[in-house]
């Protein structure tokens, strides 16, 4: 079940219902007792379409940050797999936090560096890191 639901919430993104939506199916995989193993499958969807708004900061990101800081390297090999523009702007929002903080600037830079990146992700790492030198 756990599978079919992580489907139909790649199957919605996109959709102009994706922030309901990925609402009720996140509910589901909680109630269905999903938990930290599925994060990687999460972020997946992510990496599998990187320019996509996943919210503000979205079903999934709520999930997902229920299992702060365990997720952190999940999240890290995330980024340096395949940078999405979510998953850069989730890195950013850790970096407040107390933990990784350097693994973690050090994961938007390589993003930044990277030209085989979308420039649009490669300028938002270029952002945050901006904001965290305080620039």
């Amino acid at each position: 079940m756990i599978e079919e639901l992580l489907k139909q919430l790649e199957s919605l993104v996109g959709s102009d219902d994706f922030e309901f939506s990925s609402e009720e199916i996140v509910e589901k995989l909680k109630e269905e007792g999903a938990g930290i193993e599925i994060v990687g499958k999460l972020l997946a969807i992510m990496e599998n379409h990187p320019l996509d708004d996943f919210g503000m900061p979205g079903a999934m990101v709520h999930f997902i940050e229920g299992f702060y800081p365990g997720y952190l390297p999940e999240l890290m090999a995330s980024v340096r797999r395949a940078p999405a523009m979510h998953t850069v702007w989730m890195v950013n929002r850790c970096i407040n936090g107390k933990y990784e903080k350097e693994a973690l600037l050090s994961v938007l830079k390589s993003v930044a560096d990277n030209d085989s990146v979308d420039k649009a992700i490669r300028d938002s790492a270029k952002d945050f890191l901006d904001y965290q030198a305080g620039n």
